[in-house]
């Protein structure tokens, strides 16, 4: 269900959890309130899409709560998981700035908050908030730096380095640890979805997961993955002979 933020008052931005992690923390007052009035805060659930490829661009999006799925399909229907947003992200903006339809797709993947901004209103505030811009030319280039290091990896680790490192990655934000140390992460996408993220097949991912499970690095039961030694799984990335 989609309503306007300004009401209530614990929707306004300038309470929003997710402060000053976001691009929208440093709007003077006046901004502020022109933000208030263009964006509108929607609940999701798990699966539900947020946009569509193909689509055209209204706007902007800031991830509020939830963990989003950014894919990109083929012609035929089959999709590759390019990212994961988390709270205080921004999406849909690279389409904006192109005045282009969207490029990707972006997903639920569990109960998820986020918070539109209209097109409107982001070019106004584009306009008199010289900070938003260099903001989201930030993003851009860290967006470009975080491509040309998955790139490195692609050409220099093993497919067991590059999944051992999007491993390390899930449990810094979704791990749990543990009184003995170890740690467990509910995965929030699929063994399939793994395997896109790191250009591998769904075969060999499952059989990399095996012979991680008998070398006791990590376990695997489902969704969930049990990790004894996080410095074991670390060193799995530079492992000479792993393939």
């Amino acid at each position: 269900m989609d309503y306007v933020c300004a009401k209530p008052d614990k929707h306004r931005c300038a309470v929003c959890h997710v402060g000053r992690r976001s691009d929208w923390c440093d709007l003077d007052d006046t901004a502020g309130a022109m933000l208030e009035r263009g964006r509108r805060r929607r609940e999701y659930g798990s699966g539900t899409v947020v946009f569509a490829q193909g689509d055209s661009n209204s706007g902007v999006y800031c991830v509020s709560g939830g963990t989003v799925g950014i894919r990109r399909f083929d012609d035929a229907g089959n999709s590759v998981l390019l990212a994961l947003a988390y709270p205080g992200d921004t999406i849909g903006y690279r389409s904006f700035l192109t005045g282009t339809e969207h490029k990707t797709s972006a997903e639920a993947l569990g109960p998820t908050v986020i918070c539109h901004i209209d097109r409107p209103t982001i070019t106004g505030l584009l306009a008199s908030t010289p900070a938003l811009s260099r903001r989201f030319l930030e993003r851009l280039i860290g967006e470009l730096e975080h491509a040309h290091d998955a790139m490195f990896r692609q050409a220099t680790l093993s497919n067991r380095g590059k999944l051992a490192h999007l491993l390390l990655i899930l449990v810094r934000r979704h791990g749990r640890i543990h009184e003995n140390g170890s740690q467990s992460i509910d995965l929030p996408v699929s063994r399939r979805d793994l395997a896109s993220m790191i250009g591998a097949r769904h075969e060999t991912i499952s059989r990399i997961i095996s012979r991680l499970d008998t070398d006791g690095i990590a376990h695997f039961s489902g969704r969930q993955v049990t990790i004894p030694n996080v410095e074991a799984l670390a060193a799995e990335i530079d492992r000479p002979d792993a393939v």
